[in-house]
This record gives structure tokens, sequence and C-alpha cells, in this order.
């Protein structure tokens, strides 16, 4: 009866020994947990002062557009009260202009 290949035994050749090695120096030179704590308490604050300036951005904004709003009701009404005087001021050189 033959044993099967994943029972027999894998010969150690140097690409193995090197990855193991190379895996023990990787976990002696890895930074600390307290590294990755600091650097992500970070980046979270980083992120917590870039959402409220977004929001505060789009405070301003909203601030914005109403009063663009106002700005473009003012505009229409003082055009449709110059329409309103040109054709008042009109028909009344006409009535002059017809007596």
């Amino acid at each position: 009866m033959s044993t099967l290949k994943l029972l027999q035994e894998q010969p150690v050749n140097e690409t193995t020994e090197f990855k193991i090695s190379r895996q023990d120096n990787f976990a002696a030179e890895f930074p600390l947990t307290r590294y990755f704590q600091i650097h992500f308490q970070h980046i979270h604050e980083n992120t917590r002062g870039v959402q409220e300036e977004l929001n505060q951005l789009r405070q301003y904004v909203a601030d914005l557009n109403v009063k663009l709003d106002r700005l473009a009701t003012l505009l229409i009404d003082q055009q449709t009260t110059k329409q309103l005087e040109d054709a008042y001021s009109s028909s009344q050189r006409n009535k002059n202009s017809g007596h």
C-alpha cells in the first residue's frame, strides 16, 4: 500500500527555509501594536475634524442657497415691477397722445 502524497515527507529546500526565516524577520521588525493604536487614533481624530468641516460647508451652502433664492425673488419682483411701470407709462402716453 502506498502512502498519500500529503503524508509523505516534503523535502526542505532553500526557498522554504528562506520563506520561514523571512517570516521570522518580518515578525521581529513589525511595529508594536501601540504604534497602530496611535496611528488609528490620529486617523480617527482627523476624520472627525474633516467631518465637522464638511458639516460646516454643507450648512454654508444651504445658507447660500437660501440667500440665492431670496435674491432671485427680488430680481424677479424688480423686473416685474419695471415691466408694469413701463406698461403703465406706455398706456399713459397713448392716452395723452390720443386726446
